[in-house]
């Protein structure tokens, strides 16, 4: 077979494990967030205005502004969520493939990684993000193109390869500003190309000022809106628990190849692993400053644009192992122990896609109703507030209806589907930052998740509710 088409197997066998799994996400309805991002910001007139409204820190700009566009290309006769969640899976197809190049023109041996990649496209995180109405899978398309960047630059430094790099960095923190943490990684992984003494290397510190440059550059002229983001103090009040979050995940996810992949970690090669080589492991552990130093540790989907670089890291530990000259190496072929490595992870990712078991974790590590990583409420059957709004639609949108939606109930994809159906509204109210709703007018609907009790809004408002009807998701009511 021509060797230009065996090169192609690997990166093919990657997106179509990705095709394979990401079906059951891009049909997903919308979550809080997602319908956030698309009704508040993408749907603004224009970038600068975008741009501009930077106050919470759902508007991660640059993807927001991306989306506004991609939305306006939606073609007749498709679902427009579906169309919108193409938008990050073309981000996630895009950061497979160059995390596929990126690693077999630096390291050599691209099919080694075959197994790394398949993982990560078959991941449970990765899936979501790849069907997100939300910017970390670009901040990881991203962080992949400046790596790329970077490492050209550090090799032989110049003024067309460092614009580029300054680029990639800018475009990085402009979806989201904690990303500068990770381009901290980057410079990371890009400082043994220059030696042991770096550091009195000029293009290395050109390589790690840049990126702290480029976020000021982006960030001084809204800088009153940035502090007034940082001021809500959004994130979790335990960053410990937010740090086991992230790393039940990767084990989570990799599980089956990370024995393999200590062969990092053990340094089998003692030339290559001199002390400058191991500056990579710090990468590792970036997000502990994150979260234990900061008032409020980040979510902990902030740090998953991390996993491009640590997937490489994976990666190098699996291409140690297997290119160790020992005696079970001569006597197996290695397409074999590929191919059956690949195997193994993707038996396990069948297994890790299991409702049952994705529950398990999510209880354990997701959080109180925050889980980023294993099966958050949108992921699950209940979710349907598509459904609940296709009900209001049909029994009651033949005129103009007030609305008052829990913030448990989801009340912007509540929102969102409530318009795509046509629904004409007098008013919608909903608990938010502005401060809680005051009062319920008769005639007004009500929609609380199914789990929660009409007797404490009726208690709380001092007003009688009417049962309409409910499904998995919503109990649906009439103020009296």
């Amino acid at each position: 077979m021509d060797r230009r088409i065996l090169k192609l197997i690997p990166p093919a066998c990657v997106i179509g494990a990705l095709f394979l799994y990401a079906s059951a996400y891009l049909n997903r309805d919308l979550w809080f967030d997602e319908a956030l991002t698309f009704l508040n910001f993408a749907q603004m007139d224009s970038p600068l205005e975008i741009y501009r409204n930077y106050v919470i820190p759902n508007n991660q700009i640059l993807y927001t502004v991306v989306l506004h566009y991609w939305s306006m290309l939606l073609p007749e006769g498709i679902d427009p969520v579906v169309w919108f969640r193409l938008l990050s899976f073309l981000f996630g197809g895009a950061t497979l493939l160059l995390l596929y190049r990126l690693f077999r023109v630096r390291m050599g041996g691209g099919a080694i990684l075959l197994p790394v990649l398949v993982a990560l496209a078959v991941s449970v995180p990765f899936l979501i993000y790849a069907t997100a109405l939300r910017g970390y899978m670009l901040s990881a398309l991203f962080v992949t193109l400046t790596l790329d960047a970077a490492l050209n630059f550090a090799g032989r430094p110049g003024v067309k390869r460092g614009i580029l790099y300054g680029v990639c960095s800018l475009a990085t923190v402009a979806v989201i500003p904690s990303n500068l943490a990770v381009l901290a990684g980057v410079v990371l992984y890009a400082l043994p190309v220059f030696g042991c003494r770096f550091y009195a290397r000029r293009a290395f510190w050109l390589l790690a000022l840049i990126p702290p440059a480029a976020f000021l550059l982006f960030y001084l002229p809204i800088l009153r809106q940035f502090f007034g983001c940082l001021r809500l103090g959004e994130g979790w009040n335990d960053g410990s628990r937010a740090l086991l979050a992230v790393l039940a995940a990767f084990v989570y996810s990799f599980a089956m190849l990370l024995l393999p992949g200590t062969g990092s970690l053990l340094a089998f090669d003692r030339v290559r692993y001199r002390w400058v080589r191991s500056v990579r492991a710090l990468i590792w552990l970036l997000p502990v400053p994150m979260a234990l130093l900061l008032p409020v540790a980040p979510f902990p989907r902030v740090f998953f644009p991390f996993w491009p670089l640590w997937v490489l890291l994976l990666a190098a530990g699996v291409r140690d192992l297997t290119a160790l000259n020992c005696r079970w190496r001569r006597r197996w072929n290695f397409g074999v122990w590929i191919g059956g490595l690949t195997a193994v992870v993707l038996g396990w990712s069948f297994i890790a896609q299991q409702p049952m078991f994705r529950l398990v974790f999510s209880r354990r590590f997701g959080g109180a109703g925050a889980d980023d990583y294993f099966y958050g409420y949108y992921l699950r059957a209940e979710h349907t507030p598509r459904a609940t709004a296709a009900e209001l639609a049909e029994r009651f949108g033949s005129r103009p209806l007030s609305f008052y939606a829990s913030f448990q109930a989801d009340p912007w994809p509540l929102l969102f589907y409530l318009n795509a159906a046509g629904v004409e509204f007098r008013d919608f109210r909903f608990d938010g930052p502005r401060g809680p709703v005051e009062a319920l007018a008769p005639g007004m609907f009500v929609i609380l998740r199914s789990d929660e009790s009409a007797a404490e809004i009726e208690k709380r408002f001092g007003r009688r509710l009417t049962p309409l009807f409910s499904n998995e998701n919503h109990g649906v009511y009439r103020v009296r």
